[in-house]
């Protein structure tokens, strides 16, 4: 099979979720939001921002890069086998080299990097990637499964029945030590912050969220690339039934996550969104997504996501040293209202569209994109 060129669908997806990402990792850059009690520092306007958001960025971006990672795992599968070269030493040193970029992303700017999960699971998964259609579906299900026996089940009750609602602090401070050094200290202040909850994050990818948090998702993306998804919904015959089934997992997968925006306090609804909910909507998106890439009329407003989407690497890294920049840099966390952090996004993200349209004119790939590439290939 020839090689595959880039797919527009893609790439525009590909910067949605940078979108929702940004979206959500702003509650972290802004405010304590996983050290604090929520309902005691979101009040009014912030609050009903926050329910929103909860419903529907919240746990429901994440499972859609997840997906797009394994969809170019497949796709840079087919292109090396049809260049004669093998696979896995150039698909592994591309892993290695993401999972350091990962390591030093977290360490050194934010310890809410994803790069290095989903390089750690990317080197499981790709042991998987010849295997049948029918048998990467069985073990995505079985993965999706388990996680709700193993955790949400589990955690959920004994969240319910002891009725504690934990906070995730493992920075070794108080609250009020927190927001004094993300205000007032200096850069190795936080770096201390960063490294420990790096550490945490990936003991945590090791032994729990690659196996049953990202990598049902990169599977995923793997099975639709073998079964040719953009060019079934490409098809005019199953735009209706493409509408259908994304509206369908949009509408049960807000049902699942209601509880969690209305009482954002209570860790046995948090598990449920987390990790039911989120995923079913992050499909219920990429259905509808790709069923408006196919609309003339949307096209053009879908096309403004394609050139970020190109720079996804770039576009990541650079939103992490901005708004690092902005709330520890100025000393602006936790003193902003959180629309006017969401105000900020929006500005920030609109003028990384801007930059990536005009980078694109002269270059075909973003610095980052650039290196690793060399990387991968020695040359």
């Amino acid at each position: 099979m020839p090689p595959q060129k880039r797919l527009f669908e893609l790439d525009a997806l590909r910067g949605l979720s940078l979108f929702g990402i940004v979206l959500m990792n702003i509650l972290v850059f802004s405010m304590p939001y996983e050290e604090a009690y929520l309902p005691d520092i979101v009040h009014g306007i912030n609050e009903g921002l926050l329910r929103i958001v909860t419903l529907v960025v919240i746990s429901s971006f994440y499972p859609i890069f997840s997906f797009l990672f394994g969809y170019g795992l497949a796709i840079m599968y087919e292109n090396i086998q049809y260049r004669g070269l093998r696979y896995y030493p150039i698909i592994y040193r591309r892993l290695a080299c993401l999972l350091i970029i990962g390591l030093i992303h977290g360490c050194f700017i934010f310890s809410g990097d994803i790069l290095f999960g989903y390089a750690f699971t990317g080197m499981l998964a790709v042991l998987l990637i010849k295997k049948k259609t029918k048998t990467l579906i069985k073990a995505a299900t079985i993965l999706f499964v388990l996680k709700i026996i193993l955790i949400v089940i589990p955690f959920s009750v004994f969240s319910w029945n002891t009725g504690r609602n934990d906070t995730n602090n493992f920075s070794g401070m108080s609250l009020g030590q927190l927001i004094d050094v993300k205000q007032n200290g200096n850069y190795f202040d936080l770096l201390k912050i960063n490294i420990n909850e790096t550490v945490m994050s990936v003991l945590d990818v090791m032994t729990t969220s690659a196996y049953l948090e990202f990598l049902p998702y990169i599977l995923c993306g793997i099975i639709a690339q073998k079964l040719n998804l953009i060019t079934v919904l490409r098809n005019n015959n199953n735009q209706k039934r493409t509408t259908f089934w994304g509206m369908l997992c949009i509408v049960i997968g807000y049902t699942l996550k209601v509880p969690f925006a209305i009482d954002y306090s209570n860790n046995a609804f948090q598990y449920i969104s987390a990790m039911v909910g989120g995923p079913i909507v992050a499909a219920g998106y990429i259905l509808i997504f790709l069923r408006l890439c196919q609309v003339s009329k949307v096209r053009k407003v879908v096309h403004l996501f394609e050139y970020p989407g190109k720079l996804s690497l770039t576009v990541y890294l650079s939103q992490s040293i901005i708004f690092t920049l902005i709330y520890m840099g100025l000393g602006l966390y936790n003193k902003l209202e959180l629309y006017q952090s969401y105000l900020i996004v929006l500005i920030v993200y609109s003028l990384q569209v801007c930059a990536s349209y005009y980078y694109l004119k002269k270059f075909k790939q973003g610095p980052v994109e650039w290196a690793w590439r060399k990387i991968t290939y020695l040359k």
